[in-house]
């Protein structure tokens, strides 16, 4: 801030109708109490994500179109970039790439996060899958722009990640996805109105917070439901496509065992988290996951929730002490923390207890603003 105004920054999402907003929105809550944020980017579905549509970050959607026409377009998205730092998320080209284009002409500092590794959701696909997605090059944000923006992160004037994998392949600072403890806070919420509104009195939620995805092990945590014999254990799965075929192949799954609800909003998180008697984050181990850190964990935590997941990425590290880790592909493993977790109500909640503490010390919003605050400075 200077002389009373805030600086401006403009932080770029590569498509603003997809769960990639969210990691957008949490860099701008760290920011916005000391710069002028707004969130910057196409959407690519027509529409904001649904969570986050009433932000109190101000979101603005830009035109978008395949190549060529996308060039024709550059111009206007270019003049909606007006901060005074730039902070592009994912090295996408609809981010990323808008970001350079508006350094090019203006000399504007950009500042890329990374946190994903972005080639690896194709590499678990066969060669042929593979070879069919890179010579679509029509598609800004498809395998080839994808893998072409790999060779461009060496322009970016500061790099933020949120792994230890990713930081070893990029370089950079890890900045964890910071949390308002004060929001996600139990102490201002109950779960039995909730309960009692959905017709699930009584139950023992094993919830899924997220975009249920094949590589987050949503299916795991389902057999693993199933395997445990009590009538009054239920999955739920919030954040859900009920029209999506990975959910429609969970529901056959798990019948009346899995309720499946469409996605909330940020502000309704809390409420739908003191249902849960035990969050489930079963990340298995492949080129999707290898890096990431998924943000459901850190509201968990922060909602003193039992949180069982798995050992990928750096989640040993943050879970632990404060929750329960089993192998990935293990819906044995977990079924057995999950029982463990039923059975042991007191000691669960301890656990939740602990993990609250540690989200508040380390992973909260204000412990990321200072931080970024400080990689930001290095580059006005």
């Amino acid at each position: 801030m200077e002389n009373g105004i805030k600086r401006k920054i403009t932080i770029l999402s590569f498509d603003l109708s997809d769960n990639n907003l969210g990691r957008a929105h949490i860099l701008g809550q760290a920011l916005s109490d000391y710069y002028d944020v707004k969130i910057v980017g196409p959407a690519l579905k027509g529409n904001v994500w649904k969570p986050l549509r009433n932000s109190h970050i101000p979101v603005v959607v830009v035109p978008y179109s395949k190549f060529p026409l996308l060039f024709f377009k550059l111009p206007s998205i270019i003049r909606e970039i007006d901060g005074d730092i730039i902070y592009a998320v994912k090295p996408r080209f609809t981010s990323f790439g808008f970001g350079l284009f508006k350094k090019l002409f203006s000399k504007t500092p950009v500042i890329l996060d990374i946190d994903d590794w972005e080639v690896g959701f194709y590499l678990r696909k066969g060669f042929l899958s593979r070879l069919s997605r890179f010579i679509h090059i029509f598609n800004p944000n498809g395998f080839f722009w994808t893998w072409m923006m790999q060779f461009f992160i060496g322009y970016a004037d500061r790099i933020t990640t949120v792994s230890t994998f990713l930081k070893n392949k990029y370089g950079g600072e890890i900045v964890i996805h910071g949390k308002d403890t004060d929001i996600l806070n139990p102490d201002r919420f109950k779960g039995g109105d909730l309960k009692k509104q959905l017709g699930i009195e009584g139950k023992k939620i094993v919830m899924f917070l997220g975009t249920p995805r094949e590589h987050k092990g949503v299916e795991d945590a389902l057999k693993a439901v199933l395997m445990i014999k009590s009538a009054d254990l239920l999955m739920v799965v919030v954040g859900a496509n009920p029209d999506g075929d990975y959910e429609k192949r969970l529901k056959r799954l798990g019948g009346e065992k899995v309720m499946m609800m469409g996605p909330i909003s940020f502000s309704e998180v809390p409420k739908y988290l003191m249902l849960a008697d035990v969050v489930v984050v079963p990340q298995r181990q492949t080129p999707d996951t290898i890096g990431q850190i998924p943000s459901k964990i850190l509201d968990a935590m922060a909602m003193a929730r039992p949180v069982i997941s798995t050992r990928v990425s750096d989640i040993p590290e943050i879970l632990n002490d404060c929750g329960l880790l089993v192998n990935p592909d293990s819906p044995e493993e977990l079924g057995k923390a999950i029982k463990w977790v039923i059975d042991n109500p007191e000691k669960a909640t301890q656990l939740g207890l602990k993990a609250r503490e540690k989200c508040i010390k380390h992973y909260s919003l204000a412990t990321i603003s200072k931080q970024l605050r400080h990689i930001l400075g290095e580059v006005i």
